[in-house]
């Protein structure tokens, strides 16, 4: 990687040539909670056990239709491109394959929040609760730092939160997912 050297004061600082982006606190986060729920379908074994396919929420959607005007689904896509690349724009998702989906992360809110009604059915089973809706309004007002009306589709108030909060909301999902 090319670099270049600028002073600072009296050091001299190297600036790469390319300077990865940082995510945003709510972009962060995000992933965090992507991987708590990509884990746990794993870990279940259900889409491999019954359909041969990666289990991380279900591949129903098309992440290049997603919705780009909400900040945070836009930093999001921002992030999964600059990663990923664009994908296959060929077919339907450009990021689906036979195996499944090829995104370890960067998924879109329903992406990973959506579960087939086999599945959720399993869980149900097991005693765990999934409400796929109600995991995909938390993950975009979480995205977004705002308090999301999933019927209206549109973000009803800013809402900033604390870290304590955030704390809370994982406790609560791993709490109602028995992990």
């Amino acid at each position: 990687m090319n670099s270049e050297s600028i002073t600072i004061g009296r050091e001299k600082a190297t600036i790469p040539e390319r300077i990865p982006p940082v995510s945003s606190k709510p972009l962060t986060r995000y992933l965090e909670l992507e991987l708590l729920l990509h884990n746990f379908f794993e870990s279940t074994g259900y889409c491999k056990e019954n359909y041969g396919i990666t289990c991380n929420g279900c591949c129903n959607e098309n992440v290049v239709e997603y919705p780009k005007i909400i900040t945070g689904c836009s930093e999001l896509d921002e992030e999964r491109i600059r990663i990923y690349g664009v994908g296959n724009l060929k077919g339907g998702c450009p990021y689906s394959s036979d195996k499944g989906c090829i995104l370890k992360t960067h998924k879109t809110p329903k992406c990973i929040s959506y579960i087939c009604p086999q599945f959720a059915k399993a869980l149900s089973e097991q005693g765990i609760d999934y409400d796929w809706l109600e995991t995909h309004a938390l993950l975009i007002s979480i995205l977004n730092e705002a308090k999301f009306d999933w019927w209206s589709g549109s973000k009803i108030e800013s809402y900033r939160i604390s870290d304590e909060e955030f704390s809370e909301i994982k406790r609560q999902i791993k709490e109602s997912l028995k992990i």
